[in-house]
């Protein structure tokens, strides 16, 4: 049970690559943007939630779903691929959005 999360989190990427790659979204549109665009995001939010953890607004919870492996106290290792995922989608759907208004 404890890989569920990840495994969950690390499937829909995959979907969203399989998207990506089927029409040309991000990554596959233009690889070195998204890539930069990707990594200061994640960054930032990474930077909030180490404010968060820090004020002891966020904390990690108890899930059997999760590893339970931390990167650091209350930050676990599914936290920044999660917020990877969230900038994809991000990324996928306002991409896509603008290729259905603007053909």
């Amino acid at each position: 049970m404890h890989l569920v999360y990840l495994t969950f989190l690390l499937v829909t990427i995959g979907c969203m690559m399989l998207c990506d790659w089927r029409w040309k979204l991000a990554f596959f549109l233009d690889a070195r943007r998204a890539t930069l665009l990707t990594v200061s995001v994640v960054a930032l939010f990474l930077l909030w939630d180490a404010a968060g953890i820090a004020t002891g607004t966020f904390f990690r919870g108890d899930s059997p779903f999760m590893t339970g492996i931390e990167l650091a106290p209350e930050m676990p290792v599914e936290e920044p691929i999660f917020l990877f995922f969230l900038t994809y989608l991000t990324m996928n759907l306002t991409s896509g959005t603008r290729k259905v208004v603007r053909p």
